[in-house]
């Protein structure tokens, strides 16, 4: 069984759960190559997504919407890296993220993995398999 089948079964009969474990499986496996979490932040700043990045960090989950996490995220590829390794289209891995980069983001801050700045903190970020069962317990 392939990891994303993996993320999947997690999801099986929940709307959009699937599709959402499915785009999260990617991401995670994006970050691992792409200069992890710290990255994400670090490019969203970068692309004057910081008001938003401060409300999650902060514990304010509500998603983003997929024209906000187009622009927090352009100029990464990441959106069209995850839509290849899925199969998932692009406007439906804009969509997936806008639901699951504030859960991560919120995750990771809340846990002390990363700063407000999108630093390490030294404490080392959950395998990604953690990190999934985490954002599906808040979706699901």
């Amino acid at each position: 069984m392939s990891f994303f089948d993996s993320i999947e079964k997690l999801a099986e009969g929940v709307s959009n759960g699937g599709t959402h474990a499915t785009v999260a499986g990617g991401l995670l496996q994006e970050l691992e190559g792409s200069g992890g979490v710290t990255g994400i932040v670090q490019q969203m700043q970068q692309n004057g997504a910081g008001g938003l990045l401060q409300q999650w960090m902060g514990g304010q989950t509500q998603g983003a919407n997929a024209t906000q996490i187009e622009q927090a995220l352009g100029g990464s590829g990441l959106i069209d890296n995850i839509a290849q390794r899925t199969g998932v289209s692009a406007d439906t891995v804009r969509t997936s993220l806008a639901v699951i980069v504030p859960l991560l983001v919120s995750h990771l801050a809340s846990n002390g993995h990363v700063t407000p700045n999108g630093q390490p903190t030294g404490n080392p970020v959950p395998d990604s398999g953690s990190l999934i069962q985490s954002i599906l317990g808040k979706l699901l």
